[in-house]
């Protein structure tokens, strides 16, 4: 692994029309020692066609294909194991995180913070998924005793080390913030601008909300009872941290 490097890992399905523009905007942030890694997540339109074509241009592009859709976590679990950065961006594809975005995040990061996330505070989505997810930031913060305004945000800035720690059920990775503080990590989010969707349809259908809704439910058992998560997570931080 290279501490120079800066990994950004994005998860893609059907992102065809989004792709292009999405690293015309990152090529115009000129971050030094950037890889970028996309995982095609099974995607049935042209994206991975796109991709190789975009690759010809961005000699540090990494591309994953996935034959058949196997989640977002998983998609970024996939491109975390290939990163070769010490810090580890994630974001999504469909171009509502704003890719300059990305220099907010950095900043508060290099004031000596392990994982900072993005706020969407003026979030561009429909009422009823702002709505829910407000509920969800609420209760885990009720449960947990930390206090978060977005974090469920696909758009975080990682050491590989937090990274590392956190529980390999996957799609507990929705809450990375919340084990990363648990663990002593330190943590914070920044505001960030957020922008509709220009292309395509949310992949966030009636399923995600169930499963979401295990995942709280999975959280709240988590924190609740005798500790024991504290103390498996601070076992797991600790062995990370140990000479590889």
């Amino acid at each position: 692994m290279r501490a120079d490097v800066l990994s950004w890992v994005i998860p893609a399905r059907d992102e065809a029309r989004s792709l292009p523009r999405l690293f015309n905007e990152i090529s115009e942030i000129s971050l030094k020692n950037l890889e970028v890694i996309v995982v095609d997540d099974g995607s049935k339109d042209f994206s991975y066609n796109v991709l190789i074509t975009i690759a010809k241009s961005f000699p540090n592009l990494k591309i994953i294909r996935f034959k058949l859709p196997r989640g977002k976590w998983a998609a970024l679990e996939a491109g975390f194991k290939l990163a070769s950065g010490e810090i580890i961006i994630t974001s999504d594809s469909d171009l509502q995180d704003d890719p300059k975005e990305v220099l907010k995040l950095l900043n508060k990061f290099q004031q000596g913070y392990d994982l900072v996330s993005g706020w969407r505070k003026n979030r561009k989505d429909p009422l009823y998924k702002v709505w829910i997810s407000n509920i969800g930031n609420r209760f885990v913060s009720l449960v947990s005793g930390y206090r978060f305004k977005d974090l469920n945000s696909p758009f975080k800035v990682y050491r590989r080390e937090v990274f590392e720690s956190l529980p390999s059920h996957g799609s507990l990775l929705r809450f990375s913030a919340l084990f990363a503080k648990k663990m002593g990590y330190k943590v914070d989010e920044v505001p960030v601008y957020n922008r509709s969707r220009l292309y395509g349809k949310s992949k966030f259908g009636f399923v995600k909300y169930i499963r979401i809704f295990y995942d709280l439910v999975l959280v709240f058992l988590l924190f609740s009872g005798s500790g024991r998560l504290a103390k498996a997570l601070s076992a797991k931080k600790e062995k990370v941290r140990m000479p590889r």
